[in-house]
């Protein structure tokens, strides 16, 4: 062959090296980013939807934190988080329901929510099918997360913490406070965890008078129960264990409507009480769980999940929370197996959640080592109508 023959081949040939790596350099391209998909299970339609319908709208902004991250990287490869939602519709059938179509249609092995009692209904699902399965919350009831669900855990503060840290508000806020009543709606749980809350309250200097106050979920008249609370005269501050911001309003209300001025404090957020009370509700009223973005002091996480969504939404942060604790611990166990995680939860002594420093706890309570978490809130005071930031308060280890 001669070399004119060949000289074409050359060009050709260094024209391929040329477009490929020789003038423009180029790196090696990215591992493409693969998807863990994370089943949702929420209460999105009927009477819960008041605090699911606000709570989809910040786990899907979590999910976003958590892809803008870097997603989940486990076991070298990032994995990109993709919720799978489906409404349990505020019912226990619902629940059951929508709990098999995550495991059975979608084959999820992780799942984040449902809330409190709903759980005692999707957990045996969940368990058969070996499935991770985060609650937002906790009514401590048998079934929602104890010895019978190894796969269940919990990824917000138990009632337990939240009277830990509320307790320690109202001991902040009004130190010669001593006698305390609680009013609470009946919902099948006061009788699994008052007894510990009885234990709890006196170590922290106070006296509970009576057994809490209860009044029926579908109660819209609550003028007898502000007239039962406010008839109870030695009592030096109110409380609620078990409600709903409708229903705290208006018996904050009532009891302001026959001249008590004796303060409220409980679990819940102050622009509601403000909102569904009036100016009657606001005054001296300490809310726990509340939250006051971009203030010193605030929690990083916290400022950015809430600046990412809608200014002045209801933020209640309990499966979001639960979400972003169960990527954490995907992570920490480098493995998408839901024994290795569980394993790798259950060895943990400390989280990262959206409120600051998690510790794991709860074995005593619970029946079941280290599933529960407890986390910092912040803390608001209405006073005059006006609400103000009283600081974050870290709740006692549940035991």
């Amino acid at each position: 062959m001669t070399v004119k023959k060949l000289f074409p081949i050359a060009i050709v040939l260094i024209g391929i090296t040329a477009c490929g790596t020789g003038f423009f350099p180029t790196t090696a391209a990215a591992a493409p980013v693969k998807t863990l998909q994370i089943g949702l299970l929420l209460q999105l339609s009927d009477w819960y939807s008041v605090i699911d319908s606000n709570e989809l709208g910040d786990c899907q902004i979590v999910a976003q934190m958590i892809n803008d991250k870097g997603g989940v990287t486990v076991k070298g490869e990032k994995y990109k988080v993709e919720l799978l939602v489906e409404d349990g519709k505020s019912s226990l059938d619902g629940n059951i329901a929508a709990a098999n179509r995550l495991v059975l249609n979608s084959k999820v092995k992780f799942v984040v929510g449902p809330s409190a009692f709903f759980s005692a209904a999707s957990s045996p699902v969940f368990e058969d099918a070996k499935v991770i399965h985060v609650s937002g919350f906790s009514s401590m009831q048998p079934g929602e997360m104890d010895a019978t669900t190894p796969y269940g855990f919990l990824g917000h503060n138990s009632p337990l913490a939240m009277q830990s840290t509320m307790l320690k508000a109202l001991r902040k806020e009004y130190p010669n406070a001593k006698n305390l009543v609680y009013a609470t709606m009946e919902d099948g749980s006061l009788k699994y965890w008052m007894p510990k809350l009885k234990k709890m309250i006196p170590d922290m200097g106070l006296n509970l008078l009576v057994d809490p106050i209860e009044y029926p979920q579908d109660m819209q008249d609550f003028s007898p129960i502000a007239a039962k609370m406010n008839a109870i005269t030695k009592a030096d501050v109110y409380s609620f264990v078990m409600q709903t911001p409708p229903q705290s309003a208006a018996i904050i209300k009532g009891v302001r409507t026959l001249g008590n001025q004796k303060p409220f404090v409980f679990y819940s957020m102050a622009k509601d009480i403000l909102a569904m009370g009036g100016t009657l509700a606001g005054n001296d009223v300490v809310c726990d769980a509340d939250f006051i973005p971009n203030r010193p002091g605030n929690p990083a996480l916290m400022d950015e999940l809430f600046n990412r969504g809608k200014p002045g939404r209801r933020f209640f942060g309990m499966t979001p929370n639960a979400l972003w604790i169960l990527a954490q611990v995907i992570q920490a166990a480098n493995s998408l197996d839901p024994d290795a995680v569980k394993a790798k939860w259950e060895s943990m002594k400390t989280v990262s959640t959206l409120f600051g420093t998690g510790v794991m706890c709860g074995d005593k309570t619970f029946g079941i080592k280290g599933h529960a978490v407890v986390h910092p809130d912040q803390a608001t005071k209405i006073v005059n109508g006006v609400i103000t930031d009283i600081g974050w308060f870290t709740p006692e280890p549940t035991p």
